[in-house]
């Protein structure tokens, strides 16, 4: 082959090439198991637009067999977006779910980044008769990277009676898990919430 021939052919073919090589990398993403999973149409719709891949789609389904509900599956898609990210806690979802937070709760800690890093002891708390406005409260701290009391100490404070508009201002005064005792050991001496809040000004 001559030269020239040659460098036409190479010209011809790497684009061609190029192509295919593309064609290859694109992955074909189904949304058969979201329809097994008994997913509505129009909810499959919205995840199409979402440019899902199979793995997020397999996280989706994990946390609609989990009982989490289909608009609050695409809200925690969304969230991964607008995160820059894949949704890849849909066995977290189903987890908070089953303790008994409610779907915008679920939501909200995706927002803030604990929904899967927080997942196990949120749903433990949660266990302990504990709101979803104190866990909130807890994983809005946790995020800010600031001190939070753990799920046994919000359980301690609540069986020794403290209200939970009090915890919740505790919470957000950087209450930490020593404060927290100091907190019981108060509310068992007969301290007023008013007290207890009196001696632990925001930090």
């Amino acid at each position: 082959m001559k030269p020239r021939a040659a460098v036409l052919v190479i010209f011809v073919l790497a684009p061609a090439a190029l192509f295919l090589a593309a064609c290859h990398s694109i992955e074909y993403v189904s949304m058969h198991p979201l329809e097994e999973a008994g997913v509505h149409y129009s909810y499959i719709k919205q995840f199409e637009a979402l440019d899902m891949n199979n793995a997020e789609v397999a996280e989706v389904v994990k946390a609609v067999k989990g009982g989490v509900g289909e608009a609050t599956c695409v809200l925690l898609v969304q969230t991964a977006r607008g995160q820059k990210a894949r949704f890849a806690e849909g066995d977290a979802a189903a987890a908070v779910h089953a303790a008994g937070l409610a779907d915008p709760t679920v939501v909200e800690l995706a927002e803030l980044r604990q929904l899967g890093a927080w997942s196990g002891e949120a749903a433990a708390i949660r266990l302990t008769g504990t709101s979803d406005r104190v866990i909130v409260a807890v994983a809005k701290e946790r995020a800010a990277g600031k001190p939070a009391p753990s799920g046994a100490s919000l359980a301690r404070m609540k069986d020794a009676g403290v209200s939970e508009a009090t915890i919740i201002e505790l919470v957000g005064r950087g209450l930490s898990d020593t404060d927290a005792d100091s907190v019981v050991w108060r509310k068992k001496k007969g301290w007023k919430d008013e007290q207890i809040l009196k001696e632990f000004p925001p930090k």
